[in-house]
């Protein structure tokens, strides 16, 4: 049955308040599942690994915001680590500014998240255009008293670890740059990655985020590893993960 609104704040509060939020401190395993809004069918993965949820999508179109929160519950046995991750979608027919009161509502999904991580880790998940930029480093500046309780984990294109480095460094916990649907750029990128095992910024080279069932990129150092799903987790996919930084 998909939960909507207020009944699906306290599922997932029922479902993560029997177990205290981890210290800031601890780290994840070494493999995240990226689990987005859909049914999933486990409720526990391999040891070793962890989950990534969608908690909530804020949804920025010309000056307005709109934030919804996940339709799916969740159902995930104690004892896995859970990031919690606040997703940002553009619309492309209305460019939004980022503004002051944008930037709230991203910082309020945030904390919300935080409230409920059991990890003491949250994410944002914000491909911010190059006219957001700016902005985009506001909201980060904004969220420092956040990273006082947990720690920010913010995925970044590919581009911004290689060629295009912008985001200053020291504002989040972790950068995951997202080396998969990579467009025009794939090649140079993936080619620049074969030679040199790593990314251009040193603050991305300590996570990656891959997509099953396509070509993962030769990585070394990694320590830890987003995976996402095009559908629905079945278990018969872990089977295709394992723990070499190389082809699935």
């Amino acid at each position: 049955m998909r939960l909507r609104g207020t009944s699906l704040v306290l599922a997932l509060l029922a479902l993560f308040a029997h177990e205290a939020i981890a210290s800031p401190q601890a780290d994840p395993p070494r493999t995240l599942l990226w689990v987005w809004d859909r049914p999933q069918l486990f409720s526990a993965p391999p040891e070793g690994m962890g989950i990534a949820y969608l908690h909530a999508t804020v949804r920025l179109s010309g000056t307005q915001s709109r934030t919804t929160w996940r339709q799916w519950p969740l159902r995930i046995a104690p004892g896995i680590t859970v990031i919690p991750v606040v997703h940002v979608t553009l619309d492309n027919l209305a460019p939004s500014p980022v503004d002051d009161t944008q930037q709230q509502a991203i910082a309020r999904a945030l904390e919300h998240a935080a409230a409920h991580s059991r990890s003491g880790w949250v994410q944002l998940d914000f491909e911010a255009r190059r006219s957001q930029r700016e902005a985009y480093v506001a909201l980060l500046q904004r969220l420092q008293p956040l990273r006082a309780n947990v720690r920010l984990s913010a995925t970044a294109l590919a581009s911004w670890c290689m060629s295009d480095p912008w985001l200053p460094a020291g504002l989040v916990d972790e950068v995951v740059p997202m080396y998969f649907r990579m467009d025009a750029e794939s090649a140079r990128i993936r080619q620049r990655l074969q030679a040199t095992g790593a990314a251009t910024v040193p603050a991305c080279r300590d996570a990656a985020g891959l997509l099953l069932g396509e070509p993962w990129p030769a990585l070394g150092g990694v320590k830890r590893r987003y995976v996402f799903h095009t559908g629905a987790w079945k278990t018969e996919d872990f089977e295709k993960i394992d723990n070499r930084d190389a082809h699935p």
